[in-house]
């Protein structure tokens, strides 16, 4: 048999870390799920699994709602899907008031599943698999009457000093000890295998780009599994966006303007760029953020712009400290010393930049 599995979709997320362009990655977030559902049929597979999250709340917007639902009947009644099956995540449980407990009580269409504690097993018409949903490893039961058994559990996988404690927690020996054939994870928004002994255990990862952190592009898995239990699978994007970072020292560049071009030549709609400021900038530039941003953030999808450069501080061949730009440089220095953090080190540069420059008689940009 084969089957795609995703989660991790956070569809209706309020996408508010992505500036002017929450909206458009809320659209990106739908397109990415429906994609997921192009490879569904583009890979003739015989079931869909999310394992969680399909939405970012467990009140997602009505439209949003209507949309996946209507998505899901189609794709089940017009292509050669056997089910579709859905677990409850962490941001989208099973909750008085939400939306999966609306649905579960009007009924879903055909072909459509939603496991919960109440129903936590579902055999498949049609396929010899039993499908598992748990919120503890230790609760999986495999069905001995059928082939196959794959489990659902959204939670993350115990790696010590690293992730020791989370809403739900499964270990290592849990995860060979369950039973399974496969077991679907959840809640990573990263592909990881987590697989055990005789137990496949994969996270797919998101299918776009949740947050700005994540550097994997958007992917699915299409997983094929044999009677005999033996699993392949094989990573499809469905992403669009893409994480990139650049590090641009200041040294290299003789003024704002040629840094702003420099940053435009990385111009890409589907990049989510992360630039770095580093090094020592010419005396008498001024790093103008909001300047920069505003010539360059439409070029991309979204861009963030850190400044961890600094000014020089141990000029050579002084001028004479009757001089105005030479005392400047000496009370900016005394300021300097006195500043107690890095943020007030970066303002008193910045200040310090922008009052030589304008001493100098040049034009400051912004």
């Amino acid at each position: 048999m084969r089957f795609v599995h995703t989660a991790d979709v956070h569809l209706g997320r309020s996408s508010r870390a992505f500036g002017t362009a929450a909206s458009k990655h809320r659209q990106r977030l739908m397109q990415a799920f429906e994609r997921c559902l192009t490879c569904c049929r583009d890979y003739e597979a015989q079931l869909l699994i999310v394992a969680g999250d399909l939405f970012d709340s467990p009140r997602p917007p009505e439209r949003t709602a209507q949309r996946v639902r209507s998505l899901l009947s189609d794709l089940v009644s017009q292509s050669q899907m056997v089910a579709t099956v859905l677990i409850p995540g962490t941001h989208d449980p099973i909750a008085p008031g939400s939306l999966y407990e609306r649905w579960l009580a009007e009924g879903l269409p055909d072909g459509v599943h939603l496991l919960s504690a109440e129903q936590p097993t579902l055999e498949v018409p049609g396929l010899d698999v039993a499908i598992h949903f748990a919120e503890d490893a230790k609760m999986f039961q495999p069905n001995a009457q059928v082939p196959l058994n794959i489990g659902l559990l959204h939670g993350s996988v115990q790696i010590p000093g690293f992730v020791d404690e989370d809403t739900v927690i499964v270990t290592a020996d849990q995860i060979a000890d369950c039973g399974m054939n496969y077991l679907a994870l959840g809640h990573w928004h990263s592909f990881r295998d987590d697989s055990q002994q005789d137990v496949v255990a994969l996270y797919p990862g998101s299918p776009e780009i949740v947050g700005l952190d994540q550097a994997e592009q958007g992917q699915v898995l299409v997983v094929d599994l044999d009677d005999e239990g033996r699993c392949t699978w094989e990573q499809v994007a469905t992403g669009t966006l893409q994480s990139r970072r650049q590090d641009l020292d200041l040294a290299d560049f003789a003024n704002l303007e040629e840094l702003i071009q420099s940053i435009l030549e990385l111009a890409d709609a589907d990049a989510i760029l992360d630039t770095r400021l580093v090094g020592i900038a010419p005396e008498q530039m001024v790093v103008d953020h909001d300047r920069i941003l505003e010539r360059v953030e439409e070029q991309f999808f979204r861009i963030r712009l850190t400044d961890e450069s600094h000014a020089d501080w141990d000029e050579t061949g002084p001028e004479p400290s009757g001089l105005v730009a030479g005392r400047f440089r000496g009370l900016m220095k005394e300021r300097f010393a006195a500043a107690e953090t890095d943020e007030q080190r970066q303002v008193v540069g910045q200040a310090r930049s922008l009052g030589l420059a304008l001493l100098a008689g040049k034009e400051v940009l912004g």
